[in-house]
């Protein structure tokens, strides 16, 4: 009886070890900083990412940044600021799970026992996932001084104004305050 109680604590640590090894945690901001520190940035200007009109995802992070970059204390300069800023949305489709199939085997007091699991990925669709990055440029140097980015799953390749909210202040929470 012990034996059976304790080849079955064991073979659920070590299922519980392999389902936790297995699962990957939600990345955090990542910030790159040039080696000089951050210039003395007083003021921002958009940095259009192409010379082709702004597409409505452009729009919206554009719209949280200067927002989120005026509540930091930063004021916004289209003529002569002394820093600028960009974004880049690298967006790329993971396809849908395949179906899973799991044994399982355990005892308790008076016997053992077994089971298998189906696990069938029904009416989920492919979802998209990609990297958002926010870069910083001095304007006087023509060189960029900070970087902050997030891996993040999304509805579309294009950014609602909700997903555009939230990625944006959750990269910025990494980006010094003026105030």
């Amino acid at each position: 009886m012990k034996t059976s109680v304790c080849v079955s604590a064991l073979f659920v640590g070590a299922t519980l070890l392999a389902v936790c090894a297995s699962m990957q945690p939600r990345s955090a901001v990542r910030v790159d900083m040039a080696e000089s520190g951050m210039p003395n940035c007083k003021s921002f200007a958009w940095n259009p990412t192409a010379s082709q009109p702004a597409s409505l995802t452009e729009q919206r992070v554009q719209r949280e940044i200067m927002a989120k970059l005026k509540e930091k204390g930063y004021s916004e300069s289209k003529d002569k600021a002394d820093c600028r800023v960009s974004y880049v949305l690298d967006v790329h489709e993971v396809p849908r799970g395949k179906p899973n199939v799991g044994v399982g085997a355990g005892g308790g007091s008076g016997g053992i026992g077994g089971g298998i699991g189906v696990s069938l990925p029904i009416g989920k669709r492919n979802q998209q996932s990609g990297t958002f990055t926010i870069d910083v440029i001095d304007a006087a140097k023509n060189a960029q001084v900070w970087s902050g980015s997030l891996d993040a799953s999304f509805a579309k390749a294009e950014l609602n104004d909700d997903e555009a909210r939230e990625t944006v202040a959750k990269v910025l929470e990494r980006f010094p305050d003026r105030k």
